[in-house]
């Protein structure tokens, strides 16, 4: 929930989730639409030097969101909502002329909220701050694109007092050389080797088996880090938590080499129909240990991927018993029936995974893998457009 209320300046969540439905509705990029309010464009005659006046505002909004007839009472409460954020951001940045709003700010705020690849849009980010084209970007500068990286993170639910530190030390280690200035090599190799801005920014890592892939979320009972085993804070959503393996970190800990992920296919052809267990560490916390059959304290223990089986840290023993993908595996295909071949074995190439595997499937007698789609236009939009 966001943290803004209804007092002048602010967006409601409602308004929020509405700019949102039009983002999604439009074709365009903020690349495309800022192009048309500088020195030659269309609409250059609504700026004036780096600023955008109320009607300039609404036109952009127009034309960036495809929709002629864009509530006026909405276009006004954006404007005054980067109006008042203008007043909050930093010192050492001049304040729009005659009450307007800074173009790159407002342009910084919709390309953090819209899809895009990661070193397209860490470039578009850098270049769009970087105003005298010379290759660098000053401390003011990226204090002032981190403070639309809070503003948009804040109505996406995230808790900010803990991302803004986690930004902060994402620069301080990029600029090696403490220039007080990032270049933009650095700058898109620190984004795209830090997990909570990639996660924020929408992008996706190239996935790699044993990587987590990681969304934000909100926990409703007592939840533990498992990398410092502290417990996740805040009203908000307060982690990050993998897709796949529901491993759960804060953000600032994403960074710090968790455990990896459970695999989704064996290495070699001899690992073929060996059903091994697949142990991530969790919150087993109130769980009876299926070898001992005591109870589990808070991170005392760790659950199996495939047939949820949970055990004491100390009752984890490697391949004793085996595998048996628990009450649903008559519909699960695990990672020991999928294998790598080469391109010589595969020439069809029909299986490449994104880091570049070639798989093949050894069929497992008596068992009905199931297929799950989902909508991503339905419900919680759980699933990923395609």
């Amino acid at each position: 929930m966001a943290s803004a209320d209804e007092t002048e300046g602010g967006l409601t969540s409602v308004d929020f989730i509405q700019l949102q439905h039009y983002m999604e509705e439009s074709s365009l990029r903020v690349r495309d639409v800022i192009k048309e309010f500088h020195p030659g464009g269309r609409y250059a005659k609504y700026t004036t030097g780096e600023c955008l006046s109320v009607e300039g505002f609404c036109l952009f909004l127009k034309t960036y969101l495809e929709v002629e007839d864009f509530p006026p009472n909405f276009c006004q409460k954006l404007f005054r909502y980067f109006q008042q954020a203008e007043k909050d951001g930093s010192p050492k940045c001049s304040m729009p002329k005659e009450g307007g709003v800074f173009l790159r700010d407002v342009s910084c705020y919709f390309s953090v909220l819209e899809e895009g690849q990661p070193r397209e849009k860490l470039e578009f980010t850098f270049k769009l701050y970087d105003k005298d084209g010379n290759g660098l970007l000053d401390s003011s500068e990226v204090d002032r694109i981190i403070a639309q990286m809070m503003r948009a993170a804040d109505y996406l639910g995230w808790d900010v007092t803990e991302l803004r530190p986690v930004l902060k030390d994402m620069m301080s280690a990029i600029d090696v050389d403490d220039s007080g200035t990032v270049t933009l090599e650095e700058w898109v190799k620190g984004g795209l080797n830090n997990v909570p801005l990639l996660v924020l920014l929408g992008l996706r890592m190239t996935e790699k088996d044993g990587q987590h892939i990681w969304r934000l979320k909100h926990f409703n009972k007592p939840t533990y880090c498992g990398v410092c085993e502290n417990m996740l804070l805040g009203l908000g959503k307060q982690g990050l938590y993998c897709n796949y393996c529901a491993y759960t970190v804060h953000n600032q800990c994403a960074n710090k080499n968790p455990e990896p992920c459970a695999r989704t296919f064996v290495k070699n052809k001899q690992e073929i129909g060996k059903a091994t267990h697949d142990w991530i560490k969790a919150d087993c916390n109130s769980s009876k240990c299926q070898v001992c059959f005591k109870k589990i304290k808070t991170l005392a223990g760790k659950h199996c991927v495939w047939c949820q089986e949970t055990r004491h840290d100390d009752c984890v023993v490697p391949g004793v018993p085996k595998c048996d993908c628990g009450p649903l595996k008559d519909h699960i295909l695990p990672p020991w029936a999928i294998y790598p071949v080469s391109k010589e074995e595969d020439t069809n190439l029909l299986n490449v995974t994104p880091d570049g595997h070639i798989l093949q499937i050894a069929p497992i007698l008596d068992t009905h893998p199931l297929l799950v789609f989902v909508n991503p236009k339905s419900g919680g939009k759980q699933g990923e457009r395609k």
